[in-house]
Parts: structure tokens; C-alpha cells; sequence
């Protein structure tokens, strides 16, 4: 779905959905966690919200417990789904709203003070935005209850909580280095590895994801530590050499097929890299499982 444009940036939209609110009365410590608001989203299609800078006072943590939605904010674009977290720091004008299609349910805590600042940092949270398939609907259901009961202890029985989704957070973070990479990022990735055997330049790359050439430059140099250029050359030379190892394809396909002028330019460029010409890495490698296979 193409993100819909907003109208103009006001600076707050909200109407009533379909959701229940849970105030949070307790004023004591709201320095160190005020939880300004929680709730549970049900499925509404018309559900829509905007905040300017101005009055997005808080972190927005939040778990889709079914259906998609989406969420637009400085130029960004994601599209949470059942399983996933979001976490959208304060003052940023932000824009979130269900798939008309397939709206979705969400558990949601609005929260802000020197606590949360701290455990976002510690737990380097920040600029992180979306946590795909991250199992914690537990731990979102035990804080939403706390706070529904509000009984003794309540807002130090919920900040442990909230810890614990938080280091969850970090923790899944580190096992999926994957899911840390932009939405731009990704797309750029899934755009050479699809389209290798194809002329590509960077002015191509940038229409993708509507950006200068300069920033896709930056961006996929950020998310992949690598150029564009480089990472195309590295899985060109890495698909050429999986056709000399398992397949009778011609240097001379091969070299169409990855995108040179012809044989003689693809044999030279092989050889820069590899140290040797195709066709004595073919009789090297046919066949075989080479001791320091190449790793891509």
C-alpha cells in the first residue's frame, strides 16, 4: 500500500475509535515514568492518528496482536504487522493508521521520563522504530492488566515490566541483526540481488526509494557496510563463481549474463579478483568443494 498523504500537518489528529483507554491516575514519580495513557486498538478500519513535533510528548511502545497498520514519520515508512513491536520516540511528527483491508489490534502504552530515556539508551533503542515478529504479547498483556487494576505498587510493578519489554527488545535486536536495517535499506538489497544480471546505476536506485542519489548512496553504505557498486561486483563474482563450480555455462553466457560487453572484458575482471582466468578456476573447482570456499 502507498502511504497516504496527510491533508496538511496539523498538530494533533484523533478522533474516537474503536479502543479502550486506560487513564493512569498515580502522579508520583512522573519524572522518573509517566505513563500518560494505555490501551487495546480493536480492528477499525477508519483508525487514524497524526502528531506534530509539538505535542508528541512521549514514547508510543506498541504490540500488533493481529491484522497490519502503518506508520509514516520523517520520511519513513513501515508496515507493522501481527507479531511485531514499535517504538516511536518523543517529538517526532508521526503519522499511524490500520490497513483499511486488514485493521489491526494493538496493546499500547504512551510513556515518558527519565527512566525510559535511560533504558532506551542503555538498551540502544534509539532511531529504532520496528521489531518484526517479536514474541511479546505476554508481557504487553501483564503490563496493560497492572495498569488496569491499579492497585498497590502499581507503577513500580509496571516499570519492571517495562524493562523486561525493553531489554526484550534489545536482546531480539541482537539476534536478528537483519531486522535492524531501514525499510530503504532493505528495499535497495532485495533491488541488486533480484536484478545483477542488469545495467544499474545509482540514479536507478534512488528513483526506488524517491531519494537523491547522494542519500541512497549513504543509506545502503550505512545499512550494509559496503557501496552499492562493491556489494553488486562481490555478488556478481560470487554467482560467476557458483556457474564455474556447478554448471557447464560458457564464459562467454557467463559474461552476458552478468552484465559485460563480452568475454575477454568478464575474464580480466574475474582475474583481478580471483587470481586466476575462469577457466582454470573451473578445472579447479568443478566438482569439488574448494577448502576456503568464497563466503558472500
Amino acid at each position: 500500500m502507498i502511504p497516504v498523504p496527510m491533508e496538511k500537518e496539523p498538530e494533533i489528529y484523533c478522533r474516537c475509535f474503536r479502543e479502550m483507554f486506560i487513564p493512569f491516575l498515580d502522579r508520583t514519580d512522573q519524572d522518573i515514568l509517566k505513563v500518560w495513557l494505555s490501551g487495546i486498538t480493536y480492528p477499525d478500519s477508519t483508525y487514524h492518528v497524526v502528531r506534530d513535533e509539538e505535542h508528541s510528548y512521549y514514547y508510543v511502545l506498541e504490540y500488533v496482536v493481529r491484522g497490519k497498520g502503518h506508520i509514516r514519520f520523517n520520511d519513513h515508512y513501515y508496515e507493522p504487522q501481527a507479531g511485531d513491536v514499535y517504538l516511536i520516540q518523543p517529538r517526532i511528527q508521526q503519522e499511524y493508521w490500520s490497513d483499511p483491508d486488514d485493521p489491526w489490534e494493538k496493546i499500547w502504552f504512551d510513556v515518558s521520563g527519565s527512566l525510559m530515556d535511560a533504558l532506551c539508551s542503555v538498551y540502544q533503542l534509539r532511531g529504532i522504530v520496528l521489531f518484526p515478529q517479536c514474541p511479546l504479547e505476554k508481557e504487553f498483556r501483564e503490563g496493560i492488566e497492572i495498569l488496569r487494576r491499579q492497585e498497590e505498587n502499581t507503577l513500580e510493578r509496571f516499570s519492571l515490566v517495562l524493562h523486561k519489554i525493553l531489554y526484550r527488545l534489545h536482546r531480539h535486536r541482537q539476534n536478528n541483526p537483519e531486522q535492524c536495517k531501514s525499510p530503504e535499506g532493505l528495499r535497495l538489497k532485495a533491488f541488486l540481488d533480484g536484478n545483477w544480471q542488469k545495467p544499474l546505476s545509482l540514479k536507478t536506485m534512488a528513483a526506488l526509494i524517491r531519494k537523491s542519489p547522494a542519500q541512497t548512496f549513504r543509506i545502503f553504505q550505512k545499512d550494509w557496510n559496503i557501496t552499492p557498486y562493491a556489494y553488486l561486483q562481490n555478488l556478481r563474482l560470487f554467482i560467476a563463481c557458483q556457474y564455474l563450480r556447478n554448471s557447464d555455462c560458457t564464459v562467454k553466457s557467463l559474461a552476458v549474463m552478468t552484465g559485460f560487453k563480452d568475454e575477454f572484458y568478464f575474464s580480466n575482471w574475474f582475474k583481478q579478483k580471483k587470481g586466476v582466468s575462469p577457466s582454470l578456476y573451473r578445472k579447479m573447482y568443478a566438482g569439488k568443494s574448494p577448502e576456503n570456499p568464497d563466503v558472500f
